[in-house]
């Protein structure tokens, strides 16, 4: 089934922020007010943090 052209929707939205490298593999970012840190677990980090892919899979679960 096709729809014309002015039955799309769409919806475009910004987020902006800001990241810094901290010590090893640390990282830390700030975003609507928020800041948040990741770290990657031995031998590479010091597993202070939880790592961008558990971020990434919690996105996923919400």
């Amino acid at each position: 089934m096709t729809t014309p052209d002015n039955d799309r929707f769409s919806r475009s939205f910004t987020i902006q922020g800001d990241a810094m490298t901290l010590d090893g593999m640390k990282k830390q970012a700030e975003a609507r007010g928020f800041t948040i840190m990741c770290d990657k677990g031995p031998p590479m980090g010091d597993n202070t943090a939880p790592s961008p892919m558990t971020y990434f899979a919690v996105a996923i679960l919400f």
